[in-house]
């Protein structure tokens, strides 16, 4: 249906089932003023589109509501699958939603800003980023859990290695985004520094380094949550798990009720950062000893020079 005046929707909700809604009209119900006009050299703007001096927002004229089940995914996912290949990617991505095989979307918590840059004409609602030069500088490579659905509930192991394994997809214009993101980075510690200045310490200039920062390889991990491995940790049904989310969101994700066909989530929370202190190697070495600290939230403001700390 075209968007002539008055803009109207076709909605579909149950399969055969569609009816047409004045999108416009129920959400712009106040009149438009003079003082809005283009010839009083104010910017039109309207619920169909941001600042018309920018790029416009220009959805199509057909809602697919999410309160009803579709016919499956075309790219499953396979958890716990003993190559990345039989696992899938995981699809969160709104620019293809057919292809979508994840309940909620990357940076949840940050979605609703994203929408309104969208909405405002001042993001591309198409845009994808370039994957080009994004591979992990540290070499992460598979090891038993990921091939077990039971040990890996709350992140995609994968996450990090999307253009090794998924570069065909990635070809074929499927629109896929890492989960994990590694980097070399170096901290400021003004403990180190004390205990450097007081001879404790010594700086080797490989791991400790002369103005007492340290060299560290840092991850950033989104959550992406498969369902029935979580509710297997807390001892209940992935059927309660789900009615509970949506009802305690608010109904913010009906998927968790109409598709059980997608078992993979991504919630709307922050993500967790990982901080490897010496060579990540070790890590799955097992002759090395490794000391893991938990931080479980760190809520600061450097305006204030406030801190929450829970450990």
């Amino acid at each position: 249906m075209s968007l002539a005046a008055p803009r109207t929707l076709v909605v579909s909700g149950s399969p055969g089932e569609t009816r047409v809604f004045n999108f416009e009209a129920t959400f712009s119900p106040v009149a438009k003023r003079d003082s809005d006009s283009k010839e009083d050299g104010k910017v039109e703007r309207g619920a169909w589109g941001g600042d018309k001096r920018g790029a416009e927002y220009k959805p199509t004229s057909h809602v697919v509501l999410t309160t009803h089940p579709r016919r499956g995914c075309p790219i499953p996912v396979a958890w716990g699958a003993s190559t990345a290949a039989a696992r899938g990617p995981v699809i969160a991505t709104v620019t293809k939603t057919k292809l979508r095989n994840a309940i909620g979307t990357h940076n949840g918590s940050y979605s609703v800003y994203r929408s309104i840059a969208v909405a405002a004409g001042k993001m591309d609602p198409q845009f994808k980023p370039d994957l080009h030069n994004t591979s992990s500088p540290v070499v992460i490579p598979p090891s038993p859990s990921w091939f077990d659905p039971k040990r890996i509930v709350s992140m995609d192991p994968w996450g990090h290695l999307i253009t090794e394994n998924f570069g065909t997809y990635l070809k074929d214009d499927v629109d896929i985004r890492p989960t994990i993101a590694v980097t070399k980075a170096h901290i400021q510690m003004l403990e180190l520094v004390d205990a450097m200045e007081k001879g404790r310490l010594e700086a080797d200039n490989k791991l400790l380094l002369t103005d007492g920062s340290v060299a560290t390889t840092k991850a950033a991990i989104e959550h992406v949550w498969y369902l029935p491995g979580v509710a297997a940790r807390f001892g209940i049904t992935e059927a309660t798990l789900r009615r509970s989310m949506f009802e305690q969101t608010g109904g913010m994700f009906p998927e968790l009720i109409t598709r059980s066909d997608i078992n993979v989530f991504l919630p709307p929370i922050g993500g967790q950062t990982v901080y490897i202190f010496g060579p990540p190697e070790y890590c799955r070495d097992p002759s090395k000893k490794c000391t893991v600290r938990v931080h479980d939230e760190c809520n600061g403001s450097d305006v204030f020079g406030s801190g929450i700390f829970t450990r």
